[in-house]
């Protein structure tokens, strides 16, 4: 039977990675009748990997991309530009050590991949190997978080830098936190950027749609389709990669929590606010303590990114009054950190955007075949640019039958577990987070 397709995203049309690049031509929507051997729907990382990677195995199928906006104004081209290589691993077992292990083992041929395809296509993203800093505020979290941390880097073999007090300042332009851990691994980028050079160098044989809402889904029967508001396409396999929004189409329901995150960027910085900033020239901050804490970059074009606002969000969407809130803190904040390089006018937000992830109970992602012609893969987790490439190369050769290593390392955690259905999952998520924010108050 066909599925109306109403809740859409809402992006705010305000994406500041995307106001720094110069403009672009999105490819036409979808018109009229057509019929493809595969059919994906979302332009992130994980549909474009998916489609790459169908086009690389099957280079004689046909393959349509679609996507209700414009490649990198979707979540893809909202994230703070962080490639990570190495997990955040809770516990310190035998056992965590070990998925760890096999989780970095995807990370780095995911990032390997990556590397490859900016350098052959000419992707223009700013990527960069410039480390992360993963920052406490206070000696009480940097106890508990980056202590556990720094001994699953020991047991991987990893290195790393442990640095507090002057010491880290000196680095960040910054006294703000009690210490963290350097590890070198990390890629740095315009995510908007490096989404748009990925969809665009896309082979041949991927046609590629975008403005074209998936509105109703036939996903059974004799003639499985898609049909957007001008246009459908019968296909014979369907890739879901639109993460939070599966639950839209009726997967992954339970499997997922939907959460929204708000960011901004100021105005570059002035040479005399360089001057009295640190050592490094370009930096990433991610918190240890992630429900409560802020994920900070000093940009190569020295503007200062910072996200912060971590909140549940069944109906993904939010209101004015939200946004303007979280706008208004995201300054206080900045100038909290940073406010010797001057008031508060002079680290002015010039861009301010939201963006929608999708977070599993135990942090695994939720993929797999959900129906006779449909596969989907979501649930990145927080970690979308690596996570959700790897799921979409993995989720096209599990739709083609194919197995390997990798995906055995990618799935070692299972899969997303269920949820209760709301409202009970409501009251759970919340009374988590209010419990998560209130222990990592003072590392906001």
């Amino acid at each position: 039977m066909p599925r109306l397709i109403t809740r859409l995203p809402a992006d705010d049309r305000t994406n500041g990675w995307s106001a720094l690049l110069p403009k672009r031509t999105p490819r036409p929507p979808l018109e009229g009748e057509h019929s493809f051997d595969w059919v994906i729907v979302g332009m992130g990382y994980a549909g474009i990997a998916a489609a790459r990677r169908l086009a690389e195995l099957r280079p004689h199928d046909s393959i349509a991309l679609v996507d209700s906006g414009e490649v990198g104004e979707n979540a893809s081209g909202r994230n703070s530009g962080f490639a990570i290589d190495l997990p955040h691993v809770p516990s310190t077992s035998a056992a965590s050590v070990e998925q760890g292990r096999r989780a970095i083992r995807v990370n780095r041929f995911v990032m390997a991949e990556l590397e490859k395809q900016i350098v052959a296509h000419g992707i223009d993203c700013g990527w960069a190997r410039r480390g992360r800093y993963h920052a406490a505020v206070t000696a009480k979290v940097a106890a508990s978080a980056l202590d556990s941390y720094a001994a699953n880097l020991d047991a991987w073999g990893e290195p790393y830098e442990a640095l507090a007090g002057d010491a880290l300042a000196a680095r960040l332009g910054t006294p703000y936190y009690h210490s963290a851990i350097y590890t070198p691994g990390t890629c740095l980028m315009n995510p908007a950027a490096l989404v748009r050079g990925l969809a665009d160098s896309l082979p041949a044989s991927v046609s590629r749609f975008e403005h074209s809402a998936v509105i109703e889904i036939e996903p059974g029967g004799a003639a499985p389709y898609v049909r957007t508001a001008r246009g459908r396409i019968r296909f014979g396999k369907l890739i879901l990669a639109v993460n939070p929004f599966a639950q839209s189409f009726g997967v992954f329901e339970n499997r997922q929590i939907p959460m929204l995150l708000f960011a901004s960027l100021t105005r570059p910085l002035t040479s005399a606010q360089l001057a009295k900033l640190g050592t490094d020239p370009s930096w990433g901050i991610t918190p240890a303590h992630g429900v409560a804490g802020s994920t900070l970059r000093l940009t190569p074009d020295h503007r200062l990114l910072i996200r912060q606002g971590f909140e549940y969000s069944p109906s993904l969407s939010t209101n004015e009054a939200r946004r303007s809130a979280a706008r208004a803190q995201h300054a206080q904040l900045l100038a909290g950190r940073f406010g010797h390089l001057g008031h508060l006018g002079e680290l002015e937000i010039e861009h301010f955007w939201m963006g929608w992830l999708g977070i599993s109970h135990n942090h695994a992602p939720a993929f797999g075949q959900v129906s006779e012609h449909v596969y989907a893969a979501a649930c990145c987790n927080g970690s979308g640019i690596v996570r959700h490439t790897a799921a979409g190369r993995l989720i096209a050769e599990h739709a083609l039958g194919e197995h390997s290593e990798l995906a055995d390392d990618f799935l070692i955690q299972g899969t997303a577990s269920y949820i209760p259905p709301r409202p009970l999952r409501d009251l759970g998520v919340l009374w988590t987070i209010r419990r998560e924010q209130a222990s990592g108050k003072a590392e906001v």
